[in-house]
């Protein structure tokens, strides 16, 4: 077995409910992967740290999902959980680092400064997501999309636009417009909110599909294109 561990700073088993520890445990595991090979094996003194067993052949799979998770990459349950055990983090008015068999950390959970206040940028950008929410009776209209990670994108936009987007609900599509984007603790870039003023349906095609469009127009010269970067997108999209 090898053993990774998430210390709570500022905290201690004394003060660490068992009712609380149930709601961390769940979202550890979801973040780490591998549910039928990692086991929890105990919580040890000092700040709270919550100890767990890999076996150890599905170690480095563990480790290398959590580095994608600190990245801003992984699974889209692994990112959820990750959210979810920071939130957790916040209402205890702590922070935590999850530590691997070495007692290195590989990702971190950092506090917010008291009276730190997120970077803001405004700027035009763009989302894509699965539209799941129009509605409102003002005249800017909400607008919910479901990003890949599973999170909540806030969009607003004109009574014309929504009318226009309704026909998409449900389906995956990239917006574009004014945004207001702010920088996380950890150094990534989130959404505030986006003011629509265009958007794409965006189709789903399975590999299969791809392969028999790009036979329809009689294969791709890559080397003959001036962006192929760009094609390929397209393509994909």
């Amino acid at each position: 077995m090898k053993k990774l561990t998430l210390i709570l700073h500022n905290s201690s088993p004394d003060s660490l409910t068992v009712k609380r520890l149930g709601q961390y445990l769940p979202h550890l595991a979801e973040l780490l992967g591998e549910s039928k090979h990692v086991h929890f094996a105990s919580v040890t003194e000092g700040s709270a740290m919550l100890n767990v067993a890999i076996e150890e052949p599905y170690y480095p799979r563990v480790i290398a999902q959590v580095r994608l998770v600190h990245s801003g990459q992984g699974a889209k349950k692994s990112q959820a959980a990750y959210r979810a055990l920071r939130s957790l983090m916040e209402e205890d008015e702590t922070d935590g680092d999850i530590l691997d068999d070495a007692q290195t950390s590989v990702l971190t959970f950092r506090k917010q400064a008291e009276g730190e206040k997120p970077l803001l940028v405004r700027k035009n950008g763009s989302v894509q997501g699965r539209l799941y929410k129009i509605g409102g009776k003002d005249a800017t209209i909400p607008v919910r999309l479901e990003g890949a990670n599973g999170e909540t994108l806030y969009c607003e936009t004109t009574t014309a636009i929504a009318e226009q987007l309704s026909g998409h609900l449900f389906k995956q599509v990239r917006v574009s417009g004014h945004g207001q984007w702010a920088r996380t603790v950890e150094g990534q870039w989130s959404l505030r909110k986006l003011t629509i003023d265009s958007f794409d349906l965006l189709e789903t095609n399975k590999a299969g599909a791809v392969v028999a469009k790009l036979q329809a127009i009689g294969g791709l010269k890559w080397s003959e294109m001036d962006d192929p970067h760009r094609v390929a997108k397209d393509i994909r999209n």
